[in-house]
């Protein structure tokens, strides 16, 4: 299963993204403040393109994206 991460600033949280349940919506794209997660160019095993974490991207921690997901395909994770 393929996971990305957003460092926060001061290393506070970032975002674990779980690329095989995500199904390219893009909801998570919309609310995130600071742009740092776009759809992927490449496909995940169910034929998806999943939402990965922008390079260079920093998470604010506000779990916009995580609360947006429907399918629950982002955690914000501490440290």
């Amino acid at each position: 299963m393929q996971t990305t991460k957003a460092k926060a600033p001061k290393g506070r949280c970032h975002v674990r993204l779980l690329g095989e349940y995500c199904k390219g919506c893009g909801l998570c794209v919309e609310v995130c403040p600071k742009g740092s997660l776009v759809i992927s160019r490449h496909l995940n095993s169910m034929g998806y393109s999943p939402v990965e974490v922008r390079e260079g991207a920093e998470c604010t921690g506000c779990c916009n994206c995580a609360v947006m997901c429907p399918d629950a395909a982002i955690e914000i994770v501490e440290g």
